[in-house]
C-alpha cells in the first residue's frame, strides 16, 4: 500500500459472534471490537469519560476499523516555499540600508586614502565629523548583513538584535548631521579661526597649506609654517579665504546628506519592527502541545471515538506484544 492508502480488515460476516484472538502477518494488531483500548478523552470528567468509553466501545461496529501504513516522508526531498509579502519587504528595505551603508563607509575608507584632491583638509579640520562617517558606514554596513542572515534563515531572534543595531545607526546619522549643521550655522569664522591658532599641529597647518595653495591663517606672519613655498616674500595669499570657503561647503552638503538620509532610514527602522516576526508562515514556535503530538512509527489502529493519546500509549504497547 501507499503512503496514505487504506484498507478495511476482514470481519465475520456475523457481528455478535465473538472472534477468537489470533494475530497474522496481514492483519491489524487487533482482530476485534474488545481488542480496541479505551478512548482517552482529557478534556471530559473522570466520569463521564468512563461511561463515554464503555458506550463508545459497544456502540463501535467492525466495519468502522481501518488501519493507516505509515507514511515516511522523503527526506530529500525539498518542498518549496513561497515567501510571505512581509519578507519581501524587509528584505528591500534591508537592501536600501546595505546600499547607503556601503556607499558612506566607501566615502570615509577613500577620504583616509585622500582619493580625491581635498581629502588632507578633510582629514586635518574635520576629523570629528570624518570618524562619526567612518563609524555610521561600517555599523549600517554590519547590520545590513545581519539583516540578510536574519531573512534567509528565517531566524527572528537574529532579526531582534538587527532592530537593536538599526536605532544605533539611526543615532549615528542624526548626529552627523546635527555636528555638521551646528558647525556652519554659528561662528564658523571664529571656530577656524581659534582652531588653525590652538587646535592644528604644525603639522596639520603645513598639510593645509600644501593642499589649498596659500601661507598662514591671514597672511605669512600669522602662525604659517615654512616650507618651499611658504617664505617671507611669498606670493601665496593666507588660507583663511579658502579654508572657510571649504568649510563651509562641505559641512553644507555633510548635513544635507545626513538628514536626507533620516527618513529612508525610519522606513528601515519600521518595516523591521513590522516585518520582522513574519518572514515566514509559522506563527510562534509553531509547536503543538505535547498531548497532542502524534507518533507515526509503525502501523496506528482506530475508531472515530479513539484519541491520539490513547493510539500513542495503549497502541505501541500492543504492538509490543
Amino acid at each position: 500500500m501507499t503512503g496514505y492508502e487504506m484498507g478495511h480488515l476482514e470481519v465475520p460476516q456475523q457481528q455478535h459472534q465473538s472472534v477468537p484472538h489470533h494475530r497474522s502477518g496481514s492483519h491489524s494488531p487487533w482482530d476485534s471490537v474488545e481488542d480496541l483500548p479505551e478512548p482517552v478523552l482529557p478534556w471530559m470528567k473522570t466520569e463521564s469519560r468512563q461511561s463515554f468509553g464503555e458506550s463508545s466501545r459497544n456502540s463501535v461496529e467492525s466495519n468502522s476499523l481501518h488501519v493507516i501504513k505509515r507514511y515516511a516522508p522523503d527526506p530529500t526531498a525539498k518542498k518549496r516555499q513561497l515567501w510571505t509579502a512581509r519578507k519581501w519587504w524587509i528584505l528591500l528595505a534591508n537592501t536600501l540600508l546595505f546600499c547607503y551603508g556601503l556607499a558612506i563607509l566607501l566615502f570615509a575608507i577613500l577620504t583616509f586614502l585622500k582619493f580625491y584632491q581635498s581629502a588632507d583638509v578633510v582629514i586635518v579640520g574635520e576629523r570629528k565629523i570624518l570618524n562619526l562617517i567612518t563609524a555610521t558606514g561600517a555599523i549600517c554596513l554590519a547590520s545590513s548583513l545581519l539583516g540578510y542572515v536574519g531573512i534567509m534563515l528565517n531566524n527572528r531572534a537574529v532579526l531582534t538584535f538587527y532592530n537593536l543595531f538599526l536605532w544605533v545607526c539611526f543615532g549615528l546619522i542624526a548626529s552627523i548631521g546635527y555636528v555638521a549643521y551646528r558647525k556652519a550655522k554659528w561662528n564658523i569664522q571664529g571656530k577656524l579661526s581659534y582652531q588653525w591658532h590652538y587646535d592644528l599641529t604644525p603639522d596639520g597647518r603645513a598639510r593645509l597649506q600644501a593642499n589649498l595653495h596659500c601661507c598662514g591663517y591671514k597672511s605669512f606672519t600669522d602662525f604659517h609654517e615654512r616650507s618651499n613655498k611658504c617664505f617671507p616674500r611669498t606670493l601665496l595669499p593666507g588660507c583663511r579665504y579658502k579654508y572657510q570657503q571649504f568649510t563651509i561647503q562641505m559641512l553644507r552638503y555633510t548635513w544635507i546628506v545626513a538628514f536626507s538620509l533620516v527618513p529612508g532610514h525610519l522606513f528601515v527602522v519600521i518595516t523591521a519592527l513590522l516585518c520582522s516576526n513574519h518572514v515566514n508562515r509559522k506563527f510562534g514556535k509553531n509547536l503543538p502541545p505535547k498531548i497532542y503530538r502524534l507518533d507515526y512509527q509503525g502501523i496506528i489502529a482506530g475508531t472515530p471515538t479513539g484519541s491520539s493519546v490513547n493510539l500513542h500509549n495503549d497502541g505501541l504497547q500492543h504492538r509490543s506484544t
